[in-house]
């Protein structure tokens, strides 16, 4: 009887909003999965970060490790505190941290597109002995994490993995990979902040090392 009182167009688009499941249309259960995602991953690196300070038996309770969003496919990865960090308790922070925002958000890159964390998680480290120890704890955060792309900031981050001792300026601007089990993961390398903040004159290097990651990330 209501079908007199419609529209043909209503009532076409009645009958095909009908063959479809309006309650998954307006469910929130993809938001849902998404948050229960994100807090299984934010309970794994608690827990992974809480065994860290353990091992690291610190005087200090750095829990400042990480920060941003863990489903990211994008991780940057920069080397270890410093005095502003700790301070701050905050990773990343005082000048160095408001540089780091300032390039990423000139290619778009805003807190909610990206996950931040260190190689190191304490000031003074013996990196010769502790390689390992380090190594160990970076592939648990990256099997956590899973990201497709990893952007390095610094010399002593992009070096990490094979031990080498290139300086930035041989190794900024290039594309490489990590291998975890049967993971692979795209890594980018690119000056660190801090340096910049010391050696402005390399800014137009960054600059057009964060245009080169920026046509990447977003074509994927």
């Amino acid at each position: 009887m209501l079908k007199k009182y419609l529209s043909n167009k209503t009532i076409n688009l009645l009958e095909y909003y009908s063959t479809l499941n309006i309650n998954n249309i307006f469910s929130n259960d993809v938001t849902k999965s998404k948050h229960q995602s994100s807090a299984n991953k934010e309970q794994l690196v608690s827990q992974l970060f809480k065994e860290i300070n353990d091992l690291l038996n610190t005087k200090n309770n750095n829990n400042f490790f990480y920060k941003g969003n863990p489903d990211s496919k994008i991780m940057i990865l920069g080397d270890c505190p410093n005095d502003d960090d700790i301070k701050n308790q905050e990773i990343l922070s005082g000048p160095r941290g408001e540089l780091l925002n300032k390039m990423l958000s000139s290619i778009s890159l805003e807190k909610e597109k990206y996950y931040l964390s260190n190689i190191y998680f304490d000031k003074d480290i013996d990196i010769k002995n502790r390689n390992n120890f380090y190594k160990d704890i970076l592939i648990k955060h990256l099997k956590i994490i899973k990201p497709k792309y990893i952007l390095l900031l610094g010399e002593i981050t992009s070096n990490f993995f094979n031990n080498s001792r290139n300086k930035i300026l041989d190794i900024h601007g290039k594309w490489d990979s990590i291998i975890v089990n049967k993971d692979k993961f795209i890594t980018f390398t690119t000056f660190d902040p801090e340096i910049l903040l010391r050696e402005p004159e390399n800014k137009k290097l960054s600059w057009e090392d964060l245009k080169k990651f920026r046509n990447e990330i977003f074509k994927n």
